[in-house]
């Protein structure tokens, strides 16, 4: 991924997240959609997996300009 000259260098995890965002854009993406799209079930997988990524997602995101390419919204995604 690239902005300008600079790259990012994401994980598998971290690009499932991104492109599942970016073609969800307008659209508020619940937790559990992002889950099964990462990890292909609705078995339970540790929550905390799943903010992790995130979290580091934004951070490479914000470290290029992309502050608030990811938005929470509190109880609904």
């Amino acid at each position: 991924m690239k902005k300008g000259e600079e790259e990012i260098i994401l994980t598998k995890n971290e690009m499932i997240i991104f492109l599942y965002l970016y073609d969800a854009k307008g659209h508020i993406v619940s937790r559990d959609e992002l889950m099964t799209e990462l990890w292909n079930n609705e078995e339970y997988i540790n929550d905390n997996a799943l903010t992790v990524n995130i979290s580091r997602l934004r951070n490479k995101l914000s470290e290029v300009g992309y502050d608030k390419a990811i938005e929470t919204r509190k109880g609904q995604g």
